[in-house]
């Protein structure tokens, strides 16, 4: 489960939401088009990696730079796998 806010910082109101919705995640894009795709009723599998740790103890912009390259090698590595286990199945099977 993915949920959203406002800035790349957590605020209290981020850390209520992601413990009422049982979300992993905070991140401002996914979480749009997964709610886009809901009202729609339309499938949706996204795919997205790390660059900063809500709860982390650094300050958010320095370690979304210290882990950007990190998190760009860990797609590039990890994307053609993804796309080999869901290709061919169903959203459902997913």
């Amino acid at each position: 489960v993915c949920t959203t806010g406002n800035s790349l910082d957590k605020h209290d109101i981020d850390e209520y939401h992601m413990k009422k919705n049982g979300a992993s995640v905070k991140d401002m894009e996914a979480a749009a088009i997964g709610w886009a795709c809901e009202l729609h009723k339309m499938p949706h599998f996204g795919v997205k990696v790390v660059t900063d740790i809500v709860d982390g103890d650094k300050p958010t912009q320095e370690e979304f730079v210290e882990n950007l390259h990190k998190a760009a090698d860990s797609l590039q590595a990890t994307l053609p796998k993804v796309i080999e286990h869901v290709c061919g199945r169903d959203h459902d099977e997913l």
